[in-house]
């Protein structure tokens, strides 16, 4: 990728594409870069070449600068109006809040063309596809996870809680600096020995210098050893647009899980039976404590959880709601190529 030509150019131009980035929902250049000429030309040869076109994202189709999409198929992943709504209801900063509205409302314009530009979409859950309420045919395949080997439990000597994730990722890194700061010194009031471990790229940077008694391990390739040792798998996670692989990973592995509603968006899970949920540090901190000291209730959780995950969230689970995609892609193309309906606008 390189950076896009709209910082270049007059200021008569970059005032113009300014204006269309926030008035036009069909204008592509949404984001600061943009893949080379010769990459979008290997891709469109590759479109020709093949059946369908699955795309991940819209960042990534705007970053190729195509408007229609012949025989495609978008995974939306994040819905991006629905992160900047939860970046504003998590914010403190009026002025920041305003701008993440402002940005939500863009973007929830543009996401009204998506079944202009595609012919399927998938989501991450049923609340995504209600929320986008398109007239194009729109399928969930959630987020899933490969089943573990079922580990003992071997919890550590030390009562321990532990994230995993990318920590460059800001959502991550947010919601560490939340966990640090507001919730981890309440556990630590409550279990002074107590040890908070950060697994994932980043992890073992500046985070570990921000409260007493955190490890950061860094990338780990099997963590399934480390993530056996916690009493509770922590998503403090603030800001999202989609649903997180964290909670299918630690059901997965038979952890058991204290997230915030946002962290837990998405999946059909209930306060209590397959996790513990709180946003408010003092209700984070106490599910966390609970935990800690009740090990037999992180046993049930984890016991319901992983039925759950067997059921629907593995990617076996819904190797046949991906076989409907593909199949209903095809259809659809098919019948636009032999005149069933008017094809929108061209490539651009």
């Amino acid at each position: 990728m390189r950076p896009s030509p709209i910082a270049k150019g007059s200021a008569l131009r970059r005032f113009r594409d300014r204006l269309r980035h926030e008035l036009d929902p069909g204008y592509l250049e949404t984001d600061p870069y943009v893949v080379s000429p010769a990459d979008r030309a290997a891709l469109l040869d590759l479109m020709q070449e093949h059946d369908l076109t699955w795309i991940h994202s819209i960042r990534t189709a705007n970053l190729f600068r195509i408007s229609r999409w012949p025989s495609s198929i978008l995974d939306v992943d994040d819905i991006p109006s629905r992160w900047y709504q939860s970046a504003a209801a998590s914010g403190t900063d009026l002025t920041r809040r305003l701008l993440d509205l402002r940005m939500s409302w863009i973007w929830r314009r543009r996401e009204r063309l998506l079944a202009q530009r595609f012919d399927v979409l998938t989501v991450c859950s049923e609340d995504d596809r209600r929320y986008l309420g398109s007239r194009s045919p729109i399928h969930v395949i959630p987020n899933g996870f490969h089943p573990q080997p079922v580990r003992p439990r071997a919890p550590s000597q030390l009562p321990t809680v532990g994230f995993i994730g990318t920590f460059d990722w800001g959502p991550n890194e947010q919601g560490a600096r939340w966990f640090i700061r507001d919730v981890w010194p309440l556990i630590k009031q409550e279990f002074p020995h107590a040890q908070l471990r950060l697994v994932g790229s980043g992890s073992d940077g500046y985070l570990t210098k921000l409260g007493p008694d955190i490890v950061g391990l860094g990338w780990l390739e099997n963590p399934g050893d480390e993530i056996a040792s916690w009493s509770a798998f922590i998503v403090p996670i603030k800001v999202g647009g989609g649903t997180r692989i964290k909670i299918a990973e630690g059901f997965a592995r038979k952890c058991p899980v204290v997230a915030t509603t946002i962290g837990a968006f998405g999946y059909d899970v209930h306060n209590g039976e397959e996790i513990l949920l709180a946003d408010c540090a003092a209700d984070f901190a106490s599910a966390c404590i609970t935990l800690l000291k009740n090990p037999e209730l992180g046993e049930a959780l984890s016991e319901r959880a992983h039925k759950r995950f067997l059921q629907r969230w593995t990617w076996d689970s819904f190797e046949g709601a991906v076989r409907t995609v593909v199949e209903e892609c095809l259809a659809v193309s098919a019948f636009r190529r032999t005149g069933g309906a008017v094809m929108a606008s061209a490539i651009r």
